[in-house]
């Protein structure tokens, strides 16, 4: 019986293992057979999904904001912004939106098997770059195909087409013995080692014989690096000036195929503040007209060209890289989570709210505590909005464009503009300047005003930029703009409160470190972008020696008011 029962164990056991491998067997030739379909339909999918939205969507931005631009800029001219915002600015702008709004869950689905880290950076670098790229050169095709060259007998007949660009004239004579020319130099810092770069343009107006207000414009430039010594800088400058000047006089006229009428940029408006400087009266707005050497119909072909190859490469990168990655269905069971089922409280429907609103709505409630700061980055932001709308350059304004919007210097004051001495405190040269000065602003306000309160967070603000910046025109003859001298006049007053222990230990070791560390960096990136300008230093520390007095003076007389605002709020 014993081996009976053993023979059909082993039998039973032969039979699963049979079973068993037969089973194994049936699952590897599916997966065989399944294999080839699972990629035939990730490409499918992944090409209607990503690669295919993509494509429609970068051929109608292109051509809707090239309408656009047709409708409102060159055949209506109702909106006469900076050729700059058109050319570069918006088209660079649209592309990142378009990219971040719209692609941005399409293409989150997708791994890349070689990436380290998240391939989302790929993906949005390449899309960008695709897009941009034509983008940029399309308008810069359209901005010469909308127009043509208009043969005219005599300069001034040039005015009776106000819409038009490109002008023929037969014989023109510019008088080089009344030019007019003008300097204009900018300080850039950029580079991780802020390498401090010096930009000259040389700008030449010439008026033109038997014609009324209508210019000649020239213009050169060059740039230099503005830590070398004074003496270097100050002999380069010169050789610059002279050789530019030797440049125009020699300049052949006989050369020129057409004129190119100037719109609304940052070399027409240099060129009308160099008219303005002479002394010629005119009824007549003034007109600047730049020669042009180039045939117009090459530069419209080869514009054409490059328009369609970049677009046709753009795509196909990003259709390789597409077809290079995997879906990702791990993600999405991973985030999936499994919750045990409760009652709930009925929930009143509400209308749907834009992430954009959302983020406003959490914003002003995130900061009830905070108005003072909220209010005064609100008014930074309106106030860039506006001179923007005033003729300032979005991205690199110059000092003039600054000034004329605002801006504190020494002949505003010495002509009874003393408002300028408020309004500069929310001027600010550039979007890089706003956005690190309200960075600078919330990281100082999010806990300072807590302790202050807004009545006196708003009337230290003030008057640490009131000083600084009379300081800054007055003793450093600079020209002022921007929120920097309040705000180190505020770390100042942090500091003092650090100091005398208004806030709990735990507040005062974190603050006291990174009120530390951002004076650290800033007085090491002054000193190395602007070393041989130590005035700068010496500005900056004055201002944050007034603040951390004005905080003495806070301390002595309003001590128990300071303290019971910071154990109310935990600090």
């Amino acid at each position: 019986m014993d081996d009976n029962n053993k023979q059909s164990q082993y039998r039973y056991k032969n039979k699963n293992r049979s079973r068993g491998s037969k089973q194994e067997r049936r699952k590897l030739a599916k997966h065989k057979e399944q294999k080839p379909q699972r990629t035939k339909g990730s490409i499918k999918l992944k090409l209607k999904q990503v690669f295919l939205p993509y494509l429609g969507l970068s051929i109608l931005t292109i051509l809707l904001f090239g309408a656009l631009r047709w409708i409102l800029d060159i055949y209506l001219d109702v909106l006469p912004l900076n050729e700059g915002y058109w050319d570069f600015g918006i088209p660079f702008l649209l592309s990142v939106l378009v990219v971040t709004i719209w692609m941005w869950p399409r293409y989150e689905l997708l791994t890349l098997k070689w990436a380290k880290r998240s391939s989302s950076s790929y993906f949005f670098i390449t899309m960008v770059l695709a897009l941009v790229i034509p983008l940029l050169i399309s308008q810069n095709y359209l901005s010469k195909a909308a127009y043509e060259i208009i043969e005219v007998d005599s300069l001034n007949d040039i005015r009776h087409y106000p819409k038009q660009k490109y002008f023929k004239v037969g014989n023109v004579e510019p008088v080089k013995s009344e030019s007019v020319s003008y300097v204009e130099t900018q300080v850039v810092v950029n580079g991780r080692q802020f390498e401090s770069t010096l930009y000259i343009d040389y700008y030449i107006v010439t008026p033109f014989t038997a014609a009324d207000n209508i210019w000649l414009g020239s213009s050169y430039h060059t740039k230099y690096d503005n830590r070398a010594d004074q003496n270097i800088k100050d002999r380069q400058y010169s050789a610059f000036i002279n050789d530019s000047s030797y440049r125009y006089a020699a300049a052949d006229l006989s050369n020129i195929r057409y004129f190119r009428k100037l719109k609304s940029s940052n070399d027409r408006s240099a060129y009308l503040y160099t008219i303005s400087k002479t002394n010629k009266q005119s009824n007549l707005p003034p007109l600047v007209l730049v020669p042009e050497s180039e045939i117009f119909v090459d530069s419209l072909d080869r514009d054409f060209v490059w328009g369609f190859s970049s677009f046709f490469i753009g795509m196909g990168l990003c259709f390789l890289l597409i077809l290079a990655a995997d879906i990702d269905n791990q993600e999405k069971k991973g985030t999936r989570k499994l919750t045990p089922i409760k009652k709930q409280k009925p929930v009143k429907k509400r209308a749907p709210v834009s992430d954009v609103s959302k983020s406003l709505v959490a914003l002003f409630r995130s900061n009830k505590k905070r108005p003072a700061t909220l209010v005064l980055i609100l008014t930074c932001i309106g106030t860039f909005i506006l001179t923007v709308f005033m003729g300032m350059d979005i991205i690199a304004p110059l000092s003039r464009q600054v000034n004329s919007v605002g801006g504190l210097t020494m002949d505003a004051l010495q002509a009874g503009q003393y408002w300028r001495v408020v309004t500069s405190l929310f001027v600010h040269a550039g979007i890089m300047h706003l956005a690190m000065s309200l960075g600078m602003l919330f990281a100082i306000g999010y806990v300072l005003e807590k302790v202050l309160g807004p009545a006196r967070f708003i009337l230290a603000f003030f008057i640490c930029g009131i000083f600084s910046n009379v300081l800054g025109v007055f003793y450093y003859h600079m020209d002022m703009a921007g929120t920097w001298g309040a705000i180190l006049g505020m770390f100042g007053i942090a500091i003092t409160l650090v100091v005398y222990k208004i806030f709990n230990k735990k507040y005062r070791e974190i603050y006291g470190a990174t009120m530390a560390v951002i004076l650290i960096i800033l007085s090491s990136s002054m000193f190395v972008a602007f070393i041989n300008m130590l005035s700068y230093m010496v500005y900056y520390l004055l201002t944050l020696c007034i603040g951390m007095v004005f905080g003495v003076v806070m301390v002595m007389t309003q001590k128990q008011s300071l303290l019971r605002n910071a154990r109310r709020h935990n600090l």
